[in-house]
């Protein structure tokens, strides 16, 4: 479907996308010249109608910005992250409260010297943004106030650099469960943190830490996750099923270049990967798989797609950036990715005791958890994720204190790192 750009460059690329639900998308937009290099651009872009109708808003940016990635709160609130196309290094975030109406920057001293890659929303209140190192380590901003202030990540918090020249990627090319972030470097390494960005660990995913490369990542949960390595050919991919600490390289596609992948929330395992034929840079095609790579099924293919940005909200929300050219399209998914897979039989419950729980709550873990990495996570009614919990290999429960659950139906689930999974009902009544 075309967003309706004014013909004035190349090509106009909806390459940044943030999906709030079915109806509501804020995209961020790359204006290339004939030689591929990016102009200044900083208009943000949103529909609230599944991409049937298109607004403009002109974002009063200075210098030569280009988008380096977008983040929606909702229909009203979103954060556009821009670099400074200019020179080496540079960038700003914007926020708009209105819907795009008004815009007012968030960011003074933030991000003066080094590129910004991409910006988090862990809650409305508590934001993050990371970019490339500058004074020799990576240049992490946490804001607790909506953006309003920012305060930078101590080095003493953060892994120092192995390299020079190892930075980040831009986008969304990052995996986020819950308070745990990861992102990829482009010396094949992975930074984690599990407290919303204020402490950071680091480890090798592919040993050859000398090539450049853009390393990014995806995780399904606290545990598995994907990292792979996109603009060398032919791509380099490595699976994690113990929340990054270590990486094991796997065979996806061979013969397809040019992936990216995103996961599928909802779908336990679940990623859809999008990627080229070796004959040219089109056409794409879509892979999808609820298994966490084990097994991948075709969904679409003959795509136009420029660079293959892939964005996916749930089963049946999900969008992909267009060709390039001036027809500046942007395609939608209209269909539904199968369920969560066949999951082995677990022979005992997930014990909750008491149920319904007053003040505290003592889960206990089926025989068949013990000696397995494991999470557990408490829904709510709606569906949401409330609480992610990583647990030790030994742990065989968990006593949990209600006080912070408001009353109601919460499913708690455990799910272990080869399939296993088991939920129960859980009353709060206080």
């Amino acid at each position: 479907m075309p967003l309706n750009y004014p013909h004035d460059a190349i090509a106009h690329l909806p390459s940044r996308m943030s999906i709030v639900d079915a109806n509501i998308l804020w995209v961020g937009t790359w204006k290339p010249n004939s030689s591929y290099y990016l102009l200044p651009y900083s208009n943000a872009v949103k529909s609230t109608d599944g991409g049937q109708t298109w607004q403009f808003y002109s974002v009063p940016v200075t210098g030569s910005p280009c988008i380096s990635d977008v983040e929606a709160l909702d229909v009203n609130t979103c954060y556009y992250l821009y670099l400074d196309v200019a020179g080496a290094g540079g960038g700003q975030i914007w926020k708009t409260s209105d819907g795009g109406a008004t815009w007012s920057r968030k960011t003074t001293t933030q991000f003066l010297e080094g590129w910004p890659n991409f910006i988090h929303a862990f809650s409305q209140d508590t934001i993050i943004a990371v970019g490339d190192p500058t004074s020799g380590y990576f240049e992490v901003q946490i804001s607790n106030d909506g953006g309003n202030t920012w305060t930078r990540v101590p080095q003493s918090n953060i892994p120092q650099l192995i390299l020079t020249m190892e930075a980040g990627q831009s986008g969304k090319n990052f995996g986020t469960i819950g308070s745990t972030i990861w992102f990829g470097t482009s010396r094949g390494r992975c930074f984690k943190s599990v407290d919303y960005g204020n402490h950071w660990t680091v480890s090798v995913i592919n040993s050859d830490t000398v090539t450049f490369g853009w390393w990014n990542v995806s995780f399904s949960d606290i545990l598995h996750g994907i990292a792979y390595r996109s603009n060398f050919q032919p791509p380099l991919y490595y699976l994690t099923s113990d929340g990054g600490t270590t990486w094991t390289q796997i065979q996806i596609l061979p013969g397809l270049v040019y992936p990216n992948i995103s996961r599928v929330p909802g779908i336990n395992g679940g990623f859809v990967i999008a990627a080229n034929a070796t004959s040219g840079s089109m056409p794409t095609s879509v892979f999808f798989t609820n298994n966490f790579f084990t097994t991948l099924t075709k969904i679409d293919s003959g795509l136009h797609s420029y660079n293959n940005y892939i964005y996916f909200k749930d089963a049946t929300t999900g969008w992909l950036s267009g060709a390039y050219g001036n027809d500046s399209t942007i395609l939608k998914f209209t269909d539904v990715l199968t369920s969560i897979p066949d999951k082995k039989a677990v022979s005992e419950n997930l014990e909750i005791i008491p149920n319904p729980s007053n003040q505290y709550a003592l889960i206990t873990f089926p025989p068949e958890f013990l000696g397995r990495k494991k999470i557990m996570r408490i829904i709510d009614v709606s569906g949401k994720l409330v609480t992610e919990y990583e647990l030790k290999t030994d742990d065989t429960s968990i006593n949990i204190n209600t006080s912070g659950y408001s009353n109601g139906v919460y499913t708690i689930e455990i799910i272990s790192d080869h399939g296993l999974i088991k939920s129960n009902r859980w009353i709060i009544y206080h």
